[in-house]
């Protein structure tokens, strides 16, 4: 039997199914649930990642962008509580 959806639309189905889940993605493409349930279920075998543009990550790949995203959340913490003591000290002068 031939596969009637390509790896790209087998992809965005999976996506879309994340988001809106399993039944409303397979309605509002006319896919049987089923159908969704296989391809996620070989997807998660495989341990398939995919970045924001669909392209499959390699495990190489997915420890630098984990790296990279650590990086950027404790700079981001780093701001965030910089900028609360900045609200406290204002807050303080304020008062007086």
């Amino acid at each position: 039997m031939a596969n009637l959806y390509t790896k790209e639309e087998r992809i965005e189905t999976l996506k879309l199914a994340e988001e809106i889940g399993v039944a409303a993605a397979a309605q509002r493409l006319g896919i049987k649930e089923g159908t969704i349930y296989g391809w996620r279920s070989r997807a998660r075998k495989q341990k398939m990642v995919f970045d924001s543009n669909g392209r499959q990550m390699s495990e190489e790949e997915i420890k630098a962008e984990n790296s990279r995203l650590r990086k950027e959340l404790k700079q981001a913490r780093e701001d965030v509580e910089i900028l609360q003591d900045a609200l406290g000290f204002f807050a303080k002068s304020r008062r007086k």
